[in-house]
């Protein structure tokens, strides 16, 4: 309850709760949130910032003396078709975004984690994103622009409200993944696309996963309408998924058939969940699971080696994988250090969703080996120097 007399002489009484002996602020609009950012950091308050709760396990627990929650801001803040740009508060649910922009048969390219209850503000500062990224790029590629409130209480306005735009620096890049670490996204402008009309998806099995890497590599470079491609696979064998789309009458699934017969493999009718499957990492409430970056032409290099360690993953064909380890020991340090070695080498990164509390120190010994760590610590301190901002979520104690 450290600082709740300050708060209460100094915010309004309708944005202030008391909630389980922690002080809540609910703000209703950018100015609201600043003004609360701004009190924290004169009387030195740490924040942690909250959406719905749907990735607040995920990085490492913060100790915080108040919650700036997002959830009253969220509403669909302009929506100019014509130019496929919206620009929606941070506090909106993802899937009330989708339906907002399906009226004009427009959406966000963008497929996150449990988008009924996760919110804008949440998926892009963690960064989240499925299949669709195959097909329509990243997160950072479909974000033109936020309004951001800093540690000190600063609205900050980044990037623009068009597609090309090329005033101002990208700072929304730089946000994106963050954790909420540098400052809390209030709104978001997003680059849009036509809803997809003629989606079909299917499925091709093997014993192990390089016998999908031809098939993978002729699908990326060849002229397939692919929206979705992504590599499911566990110690009892591995399934590739490819979604298309494309009218009827351009014959794809007949030429995605003749391209799979050629490799020798056979085509399935995929099941309906098969988009969802990242979900299902995280289904048990001791899941222990990690984000990794790769190389296209190592995914199915490392999705064998996953499935030797006894893990399950996800893993975009363009090389984002999501992985739930076997019940962690110290076995699982060492899998996971392997594993770091081998994306390192190319210029991945791992990061830690669910971690385990009895294996903390030993993986933040081998996480905090990243090169790119002082780098990180020097933005984090120019942003944030009083570590207000959701300290020590991210990886390194950052």
């Amino acid at each position: 309850m450290s600082g709740g007399d300050d708060l209460r002489n100094g915010l309004p009484a309708e944005i202030l709760s008391e909630r389980s002996g922690r002080w809540v602020v609910s703000p209703r609009t950018t100015e609201e949130l600043a003004a609360a950012a701004c009190h924290a950091s004169a009387r030195k308050l740490a924040i942690e910032i909250a959406g719905a709760g749907t990735k607040s396990g995920w990085g490492n627990p913060v100790v915080a003396d108040l919650v700036l929650e997002t959830i009253r801001l969220n509403r669909v803040v302009e929506h100019p078709w014509q130019d496929l740009t919206c620009t929606v508060q941070a506090g909106c649910t993802w899937s009330e975004l989708q339906r907002t922009l399906a009226v004009h048969k427009q959406f966000v390219a963008l497929d996150p984690l449990w988008p009924e209850r996760a919110t804008v503000g949440g998926i892009v500062a963690t960064n989240d994103s499925g299949g669709l990224r195959h097909r329509y790029g990243s997160l950072r590629d479909l974000v033109l622009g936020m309004t951001l409130v800093l540690a000190d209480g600063t609205i900050a306005r980044t990037g623009g409200k068009v597609v090309k735009n090329v005033a101002g620096y990208d700072l929304h890049k730089l946000m994106t993944g963050a954790f909420g670490t540098l400052g809390v996204i209030a709104e978001v402008t997003f680059r849009l696309h036509p809803m997809p009309l003629h989606t079909q998806s299917f499925s091709v099995v093997a014993s192990h996963a390089s016998e999908l890497a031809s098939l993978i590599a002729a699908i990326r470079s060849g002229h397939l309408l692919s929206e979705g491609l992504q590599v499911r696979g566990d110690s009892k064998g591995f399934t590739l998924d490819i979604q298309l789309n494309a009218h009827p009458d351009a014959k794809q699934s007949e030429l995605l058939a003749e391209m799979i017969r050629s490799h020798r493999l056979s085509l399935i009718d995929a099941e309906s969940h098969v988009w969802h499957a990242r979900e299902l990492l995280f289904a048990k409430e001791e899941s222990f699971t990690l984000k990794a970056t790769m190389l296209p032409a190592s995914v199915c290099t490392i999705a064998d080696y996953l499935a030797r360690c006894g893990a399950r993953s996800v893993i975009q064909a363009n090389g984002i994988a999501f992985i739930e380890m076997p019940a962690p020991d110290h076995n699982s340090v060492m899998h996971i250090e392997r594993l770091e070695d081998m994306v390192e080498k190319e210029g991945g990164a791992i990061t830690i969703l669910k971690n385990p509390v009895s294996l903390k120190h030993d993986l933040d010994e081998i996480l905090n080996k990243a090169a790119t760590l002082p780098l990180m610590r020097e933005i984090k301190r120019q942003f944030d120097p009083q570590r207000i901002l959701n300290p020590g979520r991210f990886v390194g104690g950052i």
